[in-house]
């Protein structure tokens, strides 16, 4: 029983589980005296180590429920004063989705730990907008946010830090009181708008509401058709700026780089520039900072390994998901029952565990690696796009079953189709946007429009076809994330026995590893 930040992410989340499902709820003080006592029980039982473990992650468990509890009693007093603000003064901190007739952001209002979730309706003939930062005071409607029987819409912007949501009349609730905030963000928040702009003079307007999904996670554009077949396919994580996007364009960095012969010690912090430039462009939603975190942890042990601080076979890159988890948690509590962090997290983990397989014959880590014509280049893109895809939906099944009651049977053929196509219409849009102020801009979004008519043509088509999707119930979704887990695990002996043979066939496995071996013989 090894100690790692797997071990200490599970234990925290276990934590957050636990004090939310227990009927009995105790008070911080008891919690932070219990966290107390249980680590100081395991230094004293420091010289047995399971003992030890065992207390030490208890006291993990309980930081996690302490946390939580702290932050769940906070927004229950929250919800409770929600409807009677009527006025409130703060600041946006969300660069704004403009739509026509209404803008939407987040307000961070000055006397109050949290934030609200405002609709600004505008007259028909208004010209005015709101960007990141103005400063106002807003007169309107506040409610506590509905949790709906299929979505906790409550919880969704929770993670959010938002608590309530608010509509202003923009022709008399709303008044101007300057600027704030960071001004760095605001100019963000100008170019993007001028990019939308530009994108919505070039492209027509089911392909420029595809390109605002695609490039920025804005999705109230798309037409009820569009959107449907993007859920129907189980495609909609492609119009989510998160995981998947970032992963698209950081790969292309990625392969630049390394193309020119920077060594990892240099490209990596290049690729983080990549990650701060997008994140600036797209305004720091939710799921693309938790995925930026995620990329951060996994990049900086191989930083550190690049750099010789240490070994590269310590680097798991396991460990570093854990730890933005447990980062992630630490910060929102309430992550852990969004269903965006539960697919971000789940498809992750699944890819590194088909990642950390033992190399196949003949693949570039394998010890008898073989020559690797064109032909066996395209069957090992081949086969590993299919076996990440699979991976992926292997890891999310058990949550969409979970939380929607859908599983997509069809999601491996419309991911093996539509995903390559995004990416490339991906980066023609990134091309588009660099070229916005050139005379280059008109072509290039000439191609861009037609990948975007080209994806919505293949997704409707693949919506119309049979079992696109099939409903399940609560206790299939159990024993679906118990044949995953189960699955996984099997993953992990497969691998830890591998590498015991590939130690023992070298002759340097440790003495305690050789000595456990031959007593079991």
């Amino acid at each position: 029983m090894n100690p790692s930040l797997v071990h200490v992410a599970a234990a925290f989340a276990a934590g957050i589980l636990l004090i939310q499902i227990t009927p009995f709820v105790p008070s911080p003080g008891m919690l932070l005296g219990l966290a107390a006592g249980a680590a100081a029980l395991s230094v004293l039982l420091i010289r047995f180590r399971r003992a030890f473990l065992v207390g030490f992650w208890i006291s993990i468990a309980i930081l996690g429920a302490l946390r939580a509890e702290s932050v769940e009693r906070s927004y229950a007093d929250l919800y409770h004063r929600a409807p009677f603000l009527e006025e409130v003064t703060g600041i946006v901190v969300s660069y704004p989705d403009s739509q026509e007739g209404r803008s939407t952001f987040v307000f961070a209002p000055d006397n109050l730990p949290a934030r609200l979730r405002v609709t600004l309706f505008w007259a028909d003939d208004a010209t005015e907008s709101v960007c990141y930062g103005d400063r106002l005071r807003l007169r309107g409607s506040v409610k506590a946010p509905p949790q709906f029987t299929d979505f906790d819409y409550r919880a969704y912007l929770a993670e959010q830090s938002v608590f309530a949501v608010m509509s202003v009349d923009g022709s008399l609730g709303i008044e101007r009181l300057g600027r704030g905030g960071s001004s760095i963000l605001r100019v963000g928040n100008v170019f993007r708008d001028r990019l939308l702009r530009r994108l919505d003079e070039a492209l027509s307007a089911e392909n420029a509401a595809l390109a605002r999904g695609l490039l920025f996670g804005e999705t109230t554009a798309l037409s009820n058709e569009v959107s449907d077949a993007f859920r129907r396919t189980g495609l909609s994580h492609v119009l989510a700026i998160s995981g998947m996007n970032l992963a698209i364009l950081l790969a292309g960095v990625w392969f630049v780089l390394r193309l020119v012969g920077l060594r990892p010690a240099v490209a990596y912090p290049l690729v983080g520039v990549s990650v701060l430039a997008i994140l600036w462009l797209v305004g720091l939603p939710v799921s693309l900072v938790r995925a930026a975190i995620m990329f951060g942890f996994l990049a900086l042990g191989s930083v550190l390994a690049d750099l010789g601080f240490i070994l590269r076979r310590s680097v798991l890159l396991s460990h570093g998901l854990a730890a933005a988890g447990v980062v992630i948690l630490a910060i929102r509590p309430a992550a852990l029952f969004d269903v965006g962090f539960q697919l971000s997290f789940g498809a992750t983990a699944a890819i590194l565990a088909w990642a950390t397989l033992p190399a196949r014959p003949g693949s570039p880590t394998s010890e008898h690696p073989t020559r690797r014509t064109l032909l066996r280049k395209a069957v090992t893109y081949g086969s590993d796009l299919v076996a990440v895809s699979l991976a992926a939906q292997a890891g999310t099944a058990p949550f969409l079953a979970w939380h929607f009651g859908m599983l997509y049977p069809l999601g491996l053929l419309a991911n093996l189709i539509v995903v390559p196509l995004a990416t490339l219409a991906l980066w023609v849009g990134v091309v588009a946007m660099f070229l916005c102020a050139t005379p280059l801009f008109s072509p290039v979004a000439v191609v861009f429009g037609a990948l975007l008519t080209a994806m919505t043509w293949t997704v409707k088509g693949l919506a119309r076809l049979p079992l696109t999707t099939v409903a399940v119930n609560v206790p299939f979704a159990i024993v679906l994330a118990g044949a995953s887990l189960y699955a996984f695990a099997a993953l992990d002996v497969a691998r830890r026995n591998e590498t015991l043979s590939m130690h023992l066939q070298l002759g340097h496995a440790p003495n305690a590893l050789l000595d456990r071996v031959q007593s079991s013989r």
